[in-house]
């Protein structure tokens, strides 16, 4: 029938039809691609601002381990600059907390070898580190129990977190991102 509606119009009306009909299927086409990459873009979003590998370690998290991984990151992060190092040991893998335990009691002469003590003495955070609390628009790279989150900090700097899935939930495994803009 399309075929049909085509042939009964002049040429120049066949070519303005055609044309609206390529847009129409480039438009879907864009917006189905735009779809796959949730709310954030995906790691794809970085590949021309940043050339770092970890943009092709494993493949690609979900939108719902994305969501998880930015929570986890996003409250460490919060934590971190408020100097509540309770809660920022708690966003922490278990295998951080243990470096930093094993650290505090093998190296220093710390009572108290727990993380929160240890990150009380001994992070002095730069202002520029204290005042980053932003996750947004970013994508997972994982493979098995390993993943790192992607994303924008303040002043869309770009950012890479390692993360440790413990459970179901994902775990900061790392006392400050790596810079990757």
């Amino acid at each position: 029938m399309a075929a049909n509606t085509i042939a009964a119009v002049s040429g120049n009306e066949r070519t303005r039809l055609l044309a609206v009909l390529v847009v129409a299927v480039l438009a879907a086409i864009l917006l189905a691609a735009c779809g796959d990459s949730g709310s954030g873009g995906g790691t794809e979003q970085f590949r021309g601002q940043t050339k770092d590998p970890v943009l092709e370690f494993g493949t690609e998290g979900s939108d719902s381990e994305l969501a998880q991984a930015e929570d986890a990151v996003g409250e460490f992060l919060v934590a971190r600059s408020e100097g509540n190092w309770e809660a920022t040991c708690a966003q922490l893998s278990a295998a951080m907390v243990g470096k930093l335990e094993h650290l505090a009691g093998s190296s220093t002469s710390l009572r108290d070898t727990s993380c929160p003590s240890f990150l009380e003495t001994f992070v002095r955070l730069p202002k520029s580190e204290k005042n980053e609390t932003t996750v947004s628009d970013g994508g997972l790279r994982q493979q098995g129990a390993k993943g790192y989150l992607v994303y924008y900090g303040a002043g869309q700097v770009i950012y890479a977190m390692p993360l440790d899935r413990e459970g179901d939930s994902w775990k900061v495994a790392a006392i400050t991102a790596k810079r990757l803009s």
